[in-house]
């Protein structure tokens, strides 16, 4: 598993600096002070704004990473590949809606920014409904990881796992049946 996934602190510490140095700049006097724009839109903004939308943007790369990750592992948890994209990508559009607001709500009067929630209430349906279908379409391996991980907990009959795809299979079981690879002994 260490192979697969040694990349991922590099995306972790990426995030966790733009977050840290977004706030701490953020809140330094100078760039509170600093404003441009009839005095509306702030320097602090406009940091805040650059380091949360790169950590937004790094944190989409790292689902869109893990997602091929999952896609090259395969076995017990392949199923994953296709959630992982669509509950980032909500939590990305979600998050977003705030952190263009603080560069966009001071040029903003009430009728805009009710169409700019419009469209993010728009967004968000939309990927909550990739969401959703992502998971009916992959409910057939879902439901087969968590029945066998069950299985494998509170099952006294012997369970085995295919060499070929890692799914679990009964004792008795002579083939996979996820991918039909006949079993050991």
């Amino acid at each position: 598993m260490n192979k697969y996934w040694s990349w991922a602190g590099r995306y972790i510490a990426v995030i966790a600096l733009a977050l840290i140095l977004a706030a701490v700049l953020g809140s330094m006097d100078l760039f509170q002070a600093t404003t441009v724009i009839s005095r509306k839109l702030s320097a602090a903004h406009i940091v805040k704004f650059l380091g949360y939308g790169a950590a937004l943007t790094v944190f989409w790369l790292l689902g869109q990473r893990a997602a091929l990750t999952f896609r090259a592992q395969a076995g017990r948890w392949g199923f994953m590949e296709h959630l992982v994209l669509p509950v980032v990508t909500l939590i990305v559009v979600a998050s977003a809606h705030g952190v263009l607001l603080l560069v966009l709500a001071p040029l903003m009067d009430a009728e805009l920014r009710n169409t700019y929630n419009w469209m993010f209430i728009a967004a968000i349906t939309g990927t909550a409904g990739w969401l959703v279908l992502a998971l009916f379409n992959q409910s057939s391996p879902l439901t087969e990881a968590f029945t066998s991980a069950a299985q494998r907990l509170g099952s006294t009959a012997a369970t085995r796992v295919c060499p070929q795809c890692g799914a679990g299979a009964s004792g008795t079981a002579k083939y996979c049946d996820q991918c039909s690879t006949a079993l050991p002994g």
